[in-house]
């Protein structure tokens, strides 16, 4: 078998388009929503819960917002994520482990998800009355 250097092909470079779609997010159709971080669904909604499916791309940090919701858990199901609390000027980072929920509690601490790798996670939550 002859051995080719590609090297000196004439083959043209590939070129990134900025404004194409990632086809790791096509993977989900309607009702997937596409957001700066990646992308979310509502996989369950009932009579005071709602249930998502959060799709985010490593590098991307997004805030876990407890407003207007109580009883709030999160759970990794693949990829590699870190989970920040703030309160006062202290930072406490866990990192998430996959099929672990974790409990985010409402009141004085903020939280966000820091995307080590490309993450899913699923969130589920009960609005405040």
């Amino acid at each position: 078998m002859e051995h080719r250097d590609r090297a000196g092909s004439e083959e043209p470079e590939a070129v990134l388009d900025e404004n194409a779609v990632d086809p790791g997010d096509d993977d989900y159709g309607p009702p997937f929503e596409r957001r700066s971080f990646g992308g979310e669904f509502v996989w369950a909604q009932g009579q005071g819960y709602t249930a998502k499916v959060l799709r985010v791309r490593a590098g991307e940090v997004v805030a876990i917002s407890t407003k207007g919701r109580r009883d709030m858990t999160v759970m990794l199901t693949g990829g590699r994520a870190l989970l920040e609390t703030r309160a006062d000027d202290s930072v406490d980072r866990v990192e998430l482990l996959p099929a672990t929920p974790i409990a985010v509690a409402e009141g004085e601490h903020a939280y966000r998800l820091v995307a080590v790798t490309d993450v899913e996670l699923f969130t589920i939550y009960s609005a405040k009355n």
